[in-house]
């Protein structure tokens, strides 16, 4: 073995956060020139040294896709993957572009690009030899990141890789890597931009790398909003320390227009205390100058270096949100970003073995998709949770449109339905989920329907009827699961959060049940009622909420109580607490006199009504609707040959003939087309059902969990990224422009709008993955 292999494979591990290396191992240098580019239509999973899941996109960029008819797909240009911890959220892009995302205090872009959903940043190499200055871009839909032949883009678990050939012999590799959060309501708000720069040739060469972040705090609620026209316009000042290690931008706010505004601590719309916003590079060796400076709104990393051939030069630059409550001074942060991390390990990114003791262990799954999906949803789950400053708690959100887009935290039956995994691979997280839902809970036991800005909830149209059957239904899950029946002992604060009224968790259940019996109420049929929403939105899109909230009642909410109550009542009882007895009595008394009631409303009907609105307008009659079956089928007291003969009329209305999951209908409700509620598939609505297969046939449940999954879409609609690795909380139907996304926001420019990484496809499946193998 010659003596340069012989040097290399000795480990030199880099005890700063930059510096010149020779002591990378075989396998990443040997991958940045050797491994061969497969270039497939959109990309391809594979599993990595640590068995967890990495995709490689091999797509063109800009990403464009049209649909069977000939249309635009209006799917985004630039594909994405999403990282982050409890303390921030990184999306990073197949161009190298990432947005770099807080929502601490409010959902905000920190480096919001001018075109909407985007981020802005910029990496380069610059060739300096004989004098002539020759800049490669790197990131963006206009550099060597549209090049499939020159660039190789991975993403997995906690990292992004980005692996580019060069000319001149110089191969780099880019790499993004997010820390996982270690406690609850903890985790280091930064990430890290890792650099390896190879010299394959046989020339001395003299370059210099360049990674650029605009500093741009835009909220996402006001992100479309004319920037002089914004409520709070956000200025930025930048200081760099005397060595050029470091610079801070210091963010500070104005008012645009008459506000009354309030402490730091007390909820409101927008943002009064924007964060500062730091990056990091230390200078560890004399091969190479360095510094890190602003300019204007912008933090810019500048190294420079001449690279022997057979040499590689390595340096990590660190970007964070700058958070004096936790960290004295930059160094700290940086200093705890970098304990225990894998610098021997980049291929997966610096954190790979925390993250691996993060996520359940499936060594025993032989399915290797169920296995690499799930593997992949619990990484979704750790990296999309995010903590709120304002109810001190860990939430996970609803994502896509909401969180990405609006910036709104909503609703919180998304939240509760988002915990129901976590009572397995987190339960402190799913503990924090429901003290976090219990916060917007009034002291009558109405829960309201989720904040915007910091902790703020609007005045909303919608008086829904089945957020306590969603908390009732995650409860009962983590009590059982878990068997914490102390948590119903515990005391915590109603809302609003900061006049801190608080009472144990078993008297807030106890005033929701009465809320749902009382206010929600029973109507005519003796079903629960609707208001003016259950699960639908829009149910009333056609028929006004004032002429029928008083009368309208739902049976998804009537199956849900009946699926969900006795599983409450077994958790209560097994909780030992004598204060439930009353409580319990009370539950089974509402339980026993609404299963009367329905089964008598359905009869010998193969299917459940889905709603009446009055004696005389009733909807899911002769028309199958999803909504209430997969409750339906989750009722302990219907025998299994009756769920059996109802699952199979209602599969055959509403599973054929999809290729990848369940419709809401057998055909509209409304006029138009059949799209998203009136005609979709929805992900919350499709699990619950494969719920109700499971029992009484496990198997048939796994083959449903297949035909759900992100492998199957991807088989039957390849041409789309949307669908392969997430997707939104719905996606048309075989009976509308299938396979893509029913978009009901008003986006000026739908393919530069966000459409993925929705909570429900991820949970959802997680969960009903760990109820088949319990």
């Amino acid at each position: 073995m010659d003596s340069r292999r012989e040097f290399l494979k000795k480990a030199v591990l880099i005890s700063g956060t930059a510096g010149i290396t020779s002591g990378f191992p075989l396998s990443i240098l040997d991958a940045m020139h050797s491994e061969p580019f497969r270039l497939q239509k959109i990309g391809n999973w594979s599993v990595s040294e640590k068995g967890l899941p990495v995709y490689k996109y091999t797509g063109k960029l800009p990403f464009n896709a049209i649909d069977k008819n000939g249309k635009d797909a209006n799917l985004p240009e630039d594909p994405y993957f999403l990282l982050g911890n409890y303390r921030m959220t990184l999306i990073t892009h197949a161009s190298g572009i990432y947005q770099f995302l807080t929502a601490e205090r409010v959902w905000a872009r920190i480096n919001a690009a001018e075109q909407p959903n985007y981020g802005f940043n910029e990496a380069s190499i610059i060739f300096e030899n004989n004098k002539i200055r020759r800049k490669i871009a790197l990131t963006g839909l206009r550099s060597i990141a549209t090049d499939p032949a020159s660039v190789q883009t991975d993403f997995g678990i906690g990292f992004a890789r980005y692996t580019y050939k060069l000319s001149e012999g110089i191969t780099c590799i880019r790499l993004l890597s997010v820390k996982p959060s270690r406690e609850l309501n903890g985790g280091n708000p930064s990430f890290v931009v890792t650099v390896i720069i190879k010299n394959n040739g046989k020339k001395r060469q003299k370059l210099s790398y360049s990674e650029r972040m605009r500093v741009n705090y835009v909220l996402n609620s006001t992100q479309y909003t004319d920037k002089q026209k914004r409520p709070l316009l956000y200025d930025v000042k930048i200081n760099s320390n005397p060595d050029k290690h470091f610079a801070v931008a210091d963010l500070s706010y104005k008012t645009n227009e008459f506000l009354v505004l309030p402490e730091t601590n007390q909820r409101f719309i927008y943002d009064i205390d924007p964060p500062s916003i730091f990056m990091h590079l230390k200078n560890a060796g004399d091969k190479y100058t360095s510094e890190i400076k602003g300019n204007s709104d912008t933090l810019a990393a500048n190294i420079a270096t001449s690279i022997e051939p057979g040499e590689a030069v390595c340096f990590n630059i660190v970007i964070g949100i700058y958070c004096f409550k936790n960290f004295k001074t930059v160094q700290n942060q940086v200093d705890d970003l970098f304990r225990n991390a894998g610098f021997d390990e980049y291929l997966e990114g610096l954190y790979v073995r925390q993250w691996k003791s993060k996520l359940p262990d499936l060594s025993s799954e032989t399915n290797e998709v169920l296995k690499r999906e799930m593997l992949w949803n619990a990484h979704f789950i750790e990296a999309s949770a995010t903590y709120s400053d304002y109810y001190k708690e860990t939430f996970i959100p609803q994502g896509t449109v909401y969180s990405y887009y609006f910036g709104d935290n909503i609703s919180n039956r998304d939240h509760l339905q988002a915990a129901l995994p976590t009572c397995y691979t987190n339960p402190q997280l799913a503990k924090s989920i429901i003290r976090y839902v219990i916060k917007h809970s009034d002291i009558d036991g109405e829960i309201k329907r989720g904040n915007s800005g910091y902790g703020y909830t609007a005045p909303s149209i919608y008086k829904e009827s089945d957020e306590q059957l969603y908390f009732f239904n995650t409860i009962s899950e983590y009590l059982t699961i878990t068997g914490d029946y102390n948590f119903l002992k515990e005391n915590v604060i109603y809302y609003p959060a900061e006049y801190g009224k608080t009472d144990t968790v078993l008297n807030i259940l106890k005033k929701q049940f009465i809320y749902l019996r009382d206010e929600i109420g029973i109507g005519q049929h003796g079903l629960v009622k609707m208001l003016n929403s259950d699960w639908s939105d829009s149910f009333f899109r056609d028929y006004s909420p004032n002429k029928y909230a008083g009368t309208a009642e739902s049976h998804l909410n009537s199956t849900m109580a009946l699926a969900v109550f006795p599983k409450l009542i077994n958790a209560l009882t097994q909780s030992g607490n004598t204060e439930t007895n009353p409580f319990i009595d009370a539950l089974e008394d509402y339980r026993a006199s609404l299963e009367k009631a329905f089964m008598k409303d359905l009869g010998n009907r193969k299917f459940s009504a889905r709603a009446y609105l009055n004696d005389h307008v009733k909807f899911g009659i002769a028309n199958v609707c999803i909504e209430p079956q997969g409750y339906l089928l989750q009722i302990p007291g219907l025998p299994k040959e009756r769920k059996k003969e109802i699952y199979e009329y209602v599969k055959s209305k509403l599973s054929t003939p999809e290729k990848i999951g369940i419709r809401t209908r057998e055909k509209p409700l409304w006029s138009g087309h059949p799209e998203g509620e009136d005609g979709g598939i929805w992900f919350s609505l499709e699990y619950p059902l494969l719920l109700g297969v499971a029992t009484f046939d496990k198997e048939d449940a796994r083959s449903l969990l297949m035909k759900f999954s992100f492998q199957n879409f991807a088989k039957h609609y390849p041409e789309y990224w949307v669908g392969q690795w997430t997707a939104a909380d719905e996606v048309n139907s075989t009976l509308y422009r299938e396979g893509l996304y029913d978009f009901w926001v008003p986006s000026q420019d739908r393919k530069k709008a966000f459409q993925g990484y929705c909570s429900h496809p991820h949970t959802w499946a997680l969960f009903c993955y760990l109820k088949l193998v319990e």
